[in-house]
């Protein structure tokens, strides 16, 4: 039969070519049944179904195996790109295929029966590795996939220029549409790259470099390197920073260069070392900082096309250190506090405000001691200063056993005196000590006895007071130690000295006057005599003048007495 639409074969109605129907002017016998199946079979195309179905209470069904199947079949590398061209056999059959631009190829019209019909499907390509047999089961009515995998060879190598391997080049074979790009190691890899009886034209590009094409030979599966040295089309720097007291590496250091409007910075490693790359050739200026450091600038640093400019060395300056901290016991603030620094030559003392500053230390881990006398010596470890970096040590003291303390006010203002020098002076060895900010003083470790102290300060009258006693152990407090402003007193009229040492000095300055005025004229009389003084131009009396002028003297002192 051919065609569709209704058709009438003896007693059977046929609508279509997949059914036939029994008409109800005819009820057959069974066995007229099948023949009419048979004949019907017979007449219908390779492929198809048929269903009958029995009028009436006879109606059936039967189906039959029919050629009605298909299977999909996609084919991919071993990369997972899809493949154009590749040859799709259905093993042990005639039937074949060629995958198209989507790697995809289709059988259709397969016989399948109802438990599912096995169908082996292999693929092929020159240039591949064959996929293999893969078993696939097609059933009746139904659409059936597969993915075979065919397997190229590999490319692979390393990119790198005059200075190293080089990170993120491009590796392309550009007849396949098949790229790569360089790892942090500088390898690449190509995958999935069929044999090939020429050779492939394998290029290396990278920003700032000369490409680069390297010809390749590839057997089927197999595997080929090629490795690239690119020329840079512009130059780099490198160098050491370094510090500047000692010549030691620094590690950690930004290097940065202004190209353009863009700032291109560097790390130094730990060797000190660093390297700026792909800078346009031309003049620059290189400025290096790290924590803890004054920043470094070195100018006029030539760079030239393909040229690798070394030994572009930076020392930087350490900032100075700072160690600082509060001395006190309790609440006191104690001035005078010796605060060393073990194994160094750093030291100072504590000010009235009980502070201490030691600077320009070195970086490192340090012992610091803490003593004065009266008071027990505080050693603090692991006192770690970075570099250019400060560091608060504050340190509690404890006093010995027995004080004398008390706080100094004006008798004016009745304010804290702060820098009295309070001195015990009934001692063998005398102690003193200052009054802090707040006008306090205080002796510890005292035994006791009976005590007299002295107080003195520019500009107030000294005092003294005692004795005070202290009991062993105990604290003894003066509450207030009123000192007395001293009187004011003349300033003298010369610069820097009072009145008596100002007339003092003005009576020396006259008196060399006086003297240089005698010896003048002196010179002048024997310069000029004719212009000496007239008492050089009388004669001198005669003798006998003389004698009566005595006598006449004599006579007067006679007639007196």
């Amino acid at each position: 039969m051919g065609g569709f639409g209704k058709r009438i074969y003896r007693n059977y109605v046929i609508d279509d070519p997949w059914d036939i129907r029994m008409t109800p002017q005819s009820r057959p016998r069974s066995v007229k049944v099948l023949l009419a199946a048979v004949l019907v079979l017979s007449m219908i195309p390779a492929g198809s179904m048929l269903q009958f179905q029995m009028a009436g209470s006879d109606r059936a069904t039967i189906q039959a195996i029919g050629y009605n199947s298909t299977i999909v079949v996609t084919v991919t590398d071993d990369v997972g790109r899809t493949i154009e061209g590749v040859l799709v056999q259905l093993v042990g059959t005639t039937l074949s295929n060629q995958t198209d631009i989507s790697g995809v190829t289709v059988f259709t019209g397969l016989m399948a029966d109802t438990n599912g019909t096995l169908y082996n499907v292999s693929s092929q390509k020159v240039g591949y590795t064959p996929s293999g047999v893969v078993g696939i089961v097609a059933t009746p009515g139904n659409v059936t996939s597969v993915t075979l995998t065919i397997y190229g060879g590999s490319v692979l190598g390393t990119v790198s220029d005059s200075m190293g391997l080089i990170t993120g080049a491009l590796v392309s074979i550009s007849s396949l549409g098949y790229s790569n790009v360089t790892d942090s190691l500088g390898h690449y890899r190509l995958d999935g790259v069929p044999g090939n009886t020429f050779p492939y034209a394998l290029t290396a590009s990278a920003h700032g470099y000369v490409n680069k094409t390297n010809d390749v030979f590839l057997s089927t599966g197999g595997v080929a390197q090629s490795d690239f040295v690119l020329t840079s089309l512009t130059g780099s720097i490198s160098g050491t920073v370094r510090d500047s007291e000692n010549l030691e590496p620094l590690a950690g250091a930004t290097v940065s260069v202004v190209a353009g409007t863009v700032t291109v910075t560097a790390t130094t490693n730990v060797n000190g070392t660093y390297m700026i790359p792909n800078l346009v050739a031309g003049s620059y200026s290189l400025n290096a900082s790290l924590e803890g450091f004054d920043s470094g600038t070195i100018s006029d640093v030539v760079v030239e096309s393909g040229v690798h400019t070394t030994g572009i060395n930076i020392l930087l300056t350490e900032k100075p250190t700072r160690l600082y901290g509060v001395v006190k016991a309790g609440t006191f603030l104690i001035p005078g506090v010796l605060i060393t620094i073990v194994g160094t030559e750093f030291m100072t003392n504590s000010s009235i405000d009980g502070e201490y500053e030691i600077l320009n230390v070195t970086a490192g881990t340090y012992t610091v001691v803490a003593s004065r006398e009266g008071y027990i010596t505080t050693t603090v470890v692991n006192v770690i200063i970075l570099r250019g970096g400060e560091r608060l040590l504050n340190v509690d003291l404890q006093g010995l056993p027995g004080s004398l303390s008390g706080k100094v006010v004006s008798s004016e203002t009745s304010q804290p005196v702060s820098g009295v020098k309070v001195t015990i002076t009934n001692l063998i060895m005398q102690r003193e000590t200052v009054t802090n900010i707040y006008g306090e003083f205080e002796f510890t470790g005292m035994d006791a006895g009976n005590y007299t102290l002295r107080f003195v300060l520019e500009g107030y009258k000294s005092k003294e007071l005692g004795p005070v006693k202290i009991i062993r152990e105990e604290t003894a407090t003066l509450d207030q130690v009123l000192m007395e402003p001293a009187s004011e007193s003349f300033g003298g009229f010369i610069f820097g000295f009072d009145l008596a040492h100002s007339m003092m000095i003005l009576a020396l300055f006259l008196t060399i006057i006086i003297l240089a005025l005698a010896v003048i004229l002196r010179i002048r009389t024997f310069e000029t005599p004719d212009n000496a003084p007239a008492v050089y131009d009388e004669e001198e009396p005669e003798k006998e003048e003389l004698d009566e002028t005595v006598d006449s003297e004599i006579d007067k002192t006679e007639i007196e007495g």
